[in-house]
């Protein structure tokens, strides 16, 4: 054989070695062979340790561009399991593509098993490489399969382009703050304070809907052991028959009033209100409002959306947010002023006679929001008023949540630890301080200085 011959021959051995191995690779690595995780939820197990749900949407829904409102866009897929990534791995062999967490935007963990400690599922996930640290993370105080389940996107053509609004809606309003998976493992490993997350739950329509569905299937099962009481003697079916005139007539009657007092645990005041007590209504059935405390690892209560306003001010995370104050103007009435952070706040921490002392500084501008037309809103005895009012009001927030996190919760979310490490030379001073026990009896102080502006666009009434 000459030598050209042999040289033609290795060209076409390689290129068949080329073109096989590529062509593989492409298929199995394929859009179509795919399936993006886009939402993951964790629950407890009747049967294993875990219940997985994962949300995905059909490739088809992606690539045509079609709204994801549409339910038919949506596949929900749940298993037990022991762990996070056995229970990946059925509903991986159930879809029968390769399942993929690279565009995964939120992880949800119920309450149920927040409380148990989650820092080995946080820990799993920021160890697989194809979830993001910056996916959010939601503890939903309904189970995570129902989050997930009515999660529909109301303005956004996606759900992803929903989970990426989480980010956004916190600096705006104060009543969540964007908190990923990789925040919280931050928090977990340096230990240099605790821990929170997303506080999620069902809405108004969500919370009505799952009454009544539960009423539904009362009323079923009520009406089948009627029917099983009738075929077992034709003397107790006239009997069964009156009962159950008796009971449809109680049942009606209850059903009124469940439609009468269907919204028994709404709240209005941003004092009290957190995700899953709302008057919110419409077709997205979840509303994330207020944060889930963590005490190292383990889900220990909530922040109401006031409590999480104090917390991002303090914190700076926060551009605005509006807030219902007492009208120092008028008895019996409110006054809406919008908060915003004209600098940066300030933490000072003192140790004296083995005491802690910690003080908050917050600069704060504020516009009026609501007006009214009897009153000259560019006097300065005016201005002067609601400026007390609002200082008097942020004041009594911060002691509000100062009482709560350390006291309650004893919990350092904030991170005042680190403006106190100052004191200690060594990391044995600071453990012999104790700093836990020290930190629940701290005496905490606020000084508020706020600019009141007269109004936003009407500058005189």
């Amino acid at each position: 054989m000459s030598k050209n011959a042999i040289w033609i021959l290795i060209f076409f051995i390689l290129l068949f070695f080329f073109i096989f191995g590529f062509s593989n690779s492409y298929i199995s690595r394929n859009l179509s062979n795919l399936a993006y995780i886009f939402s993951l939820g964790i629950d407890k197990g009747e049967h294993a340790k875990f219940k997985i749900t994962a949300q995905f949407t059909k490739n088809s829904a992606i690539s045509k561009g079609n709204s994801s409102d549409d339910s038919s866009n949506f596949v929900l897929t749940s298993c037990e399991a022991d762990s996070i990534f056995s229970g990946i791995n059925l509903i991986n062999s159930y879809i029968g593509r390769e399942v993929n967490l690279a565009h995964c935007s939120v992880v949800v963990f119920s309450t149920e098993i927040a409380e148990q400690g989650i820092s080995e599922e946080i820990y799993s996930l920021i160890n697989n490489e194809e979830i993001r640290p910056g996916a959010n993370l939601v503890v939903s105080n309904c189970s995570a399969y129902d989050y997930i389940k009515n999660v529909k996107p109301n303005i956004e053509t996606l759900t992803s382009h929903y989970y990426e609004t989480f980010s956004i809606t916190s600096k705006f309003t104060g009543y969540i703050s964007d908190i990923t998976i990789g925040n919280f493992f931050n928090d977990l490993s340096s230990k240099s304070g605790d821990s929170t997350a997303i506080l999620g739950g069902l809405n108004l329509t969500a919370r009505n809907d799952e009454t009544e569905s539960s009423n539904n299937s009362g009323d079923k099962s009520s009406s089948s052991e009627n029917s099983s009481a009738n075929e077992s003697s034709s003397e107790k079916s006239s009997e069964s028959k009156s009962s159950s005139d008796e009971g449809t007539s109680k049942d009606s009657s209850n059903s009124s009033n469940v439609e009468n007092s269907s919204n028994p645990n709404v709240i209005i005041s941003q004092d009290e209100l957190t995700a899953g007590h709302s008057s919110i209504s419409g077709e997205r059935g979840t509303e994330n409002l207020g944060l889930a405390v963590f005490k190292n690892d383990k889900y220990c209560g909530d922040l109401t959306v006031s409590e999480t306003i104090s917390h991002l001010l303090i914190n700076n995370k926060l551009n605005s947010c509006v807030v219902s104050i007492d009208n120092p103007l008028k008895e019996n009435s409110k006054m809406e002023i919008q908060i915003s952070p004209e600098k940066k706040s300030k933490i000072s921490t003192k140790i004296e006679n083995g005491n802690l002392k910690i003080n908050v500084k917050l600069n704060l501008v504020a516009d009026i929001i609501s007006l009214d037309k009897e009153t000259d809103y560019e006097n300065n005895i005016v201005l002067e008023k609601i400026s007390e009012a609002t200082n008097s009001y942020f004041k009594q927030e911060l002691n509000n949540y100062f009482n709560k996190i350390s006291k309650e919760y004893n919990v350092d979310i904030d991170k005042f630890c680190l403006s106190s490490l100052k004191y200690f030379p060594t990391e044995k001073d600071f453990n012999d301080f104790n700093w836990n026990e020290k930190y629940k009896n701290a005496e905490f102080t606020s000084n508020i200085d706020v600019n009141v502006v007269s109004s936003l666009l009407v500058t005189k009434t």
